[in-house]
């Protein structure tokens, strides 16, 4: 219990077990999740039952249990507490753990590798061309596109292990649902199960769109589209995209980059000035440092894209070189820190946690359509 409370979840010394929780939440209504039984687990110091839980990957903090509980334990802040307690464990490297409970190793792994990735940047770059924008002359793409294949091949490998172990941790602590005959479930039934959780709760986390979390569940959604085409254009595309070449107003390479670039500076600003105002259930509470890293880390990285797009197109050299320098420390730290350690690994752990559930043959939440059983 302790270590949830470092990690934010102070309240759960308040909370004795009455349950109020569990039945205001409208998630709990449309699922199987059961946070009073999360919050049990952490109290009698039940490990392996707590990695084996998926309840913490359910909520998204709509706030309606805050607001009702006789205790004020905030148990939608034990449960976010309860990610990243469970982000440490799945993560076999041990770094996540270290990344999320002291902010002197946050902070260092974010200046370190912005420093070294600018250091690569000035002792690799190209030619600096002053008499007009050669930014692939800058950064020759024989060396950025296969650095940045491996980078993410790295991250991919270790976030795909971690998810993993997260579902060794849960099938170890849940035995394997039978059917009502006693014979194993069959693969057809995993892979269906599969096609209609995954996808839905990657490319959507659409349960958060009817707990009362509409605007933030909006805002997620244009981080996600714009980060997902960001995506696409500088890593599967970056050919076309990182070129000498200018592109008018009206290419859809152009137009997309700009999007991409203003749909994340919008929904990232709109956090950031929702947490500073605390205008809402979700931003009043004490925010996680790593959540601030996060949010801050995209804000500044599509920034800075933007910056290098617009003086790329008013043929500003100079500039662009040195955006385009400290857009990639921005992109390194967000990617390296992020994708397998912290936050950005809840595009992963959250749609397994919801298809894990449901292979279980327990409910998931479908708010405004059928439970998916």
């Amino acid at each position: 219990m302790q270590e949830v409370v470092e990690l934010g979840g102070t309240g759960i010394k308040n909370c004795y077990q009455c349950g109020t929780c569990t039945a205001i939440c409208p998630l709990s209504q449309e699922s199987s999740a059961n946070f009073r039984k999360t919050i049990k687990y952490v109290q009698l110091g039940l490990e392996k039952k707590l990695l084996g839980d998926t309840t913490p990957w359910l909520c998204y903090y709509c706030g309606d249990c805050q607001a009702s509980c006789p205790r004020n334990a905030n148990p939608s802040e034990i449960m976010a507490a309860v990610r990243r307690y469970q982000t440490g464990k799945y993560d076999w490297t041990g770094f996540s753990s270290r990344l999320l409970r002291s902010k002197r190793v946050e902070i260092g792994s974010i200046a370190v590798l912005a420093l070294i990735t600018a250091a690569i940047v000035w002792l690799f770059h190209g030619p600096i061309i002053t008499t007009s924008v050669r930014l692939e002359t800058f950064a020759p793409l024989y060396i950025v596109e296969p650095a940045g294949l491996a980078v993410f091949a790295i991250l991919g490998v270790l976030l795909l292990t971690n998810v993993y172990r997260m579902f060794w941790f849960i099938g170890r602590a849940n035995p394997p649902v039978s059917d009502t005959d006693g014979s194993s479930k069959s693969l057809m039934s995993y892979l269906r199960k599969a096609i209609a959780v995954l996808p839905a709760y990657f490319l959507t986390q659409f349960p958060m769109s009817g707990c009362g979390a509409r605007r933030r569940w909006i805002d997620h959604v244009l981080i996600f589209t714009g980060y997902a085409t960001s995506f696409v254009l500088f890593v599967v595309l970056l050919r076309y995209t990182l070129t000498d070449r200018v592109y008018p107003l009206t290419n859809p390479l152009l137009l997309a980059g700009y999007f991409a670039s203003l749909a994340l500076l919008y929904g990232t600003s709109i956090s950031i000035v929702r947490r500073v105002r605390k205008s809402d259930t979700y931003s009043k509470s004490s925010r996680h440092s790593t959540d601030w890293m996060f949010i801050l880390l995209l804000f500044f990285t599509a920034l800075t894209g933007l910056l290098v797009m617009v003086f790329q197109y008013l043929s500003m050299p100079l500039e662009t070189y040195v955006t385009f320098t400290a857009h990639l420390s921005f992109v390194v730290p967000l990617l390296v820190l992020e994708v397998p350690f912290a936050k950005w690994s809840h595009l992963a752990y959250r749609p397994f946690a919801a298809y894990f559930t449901a292979a279980r043959g327990m409910n998931v939440p479908r708010i405004g359509a059928e439970k998916v059983v």
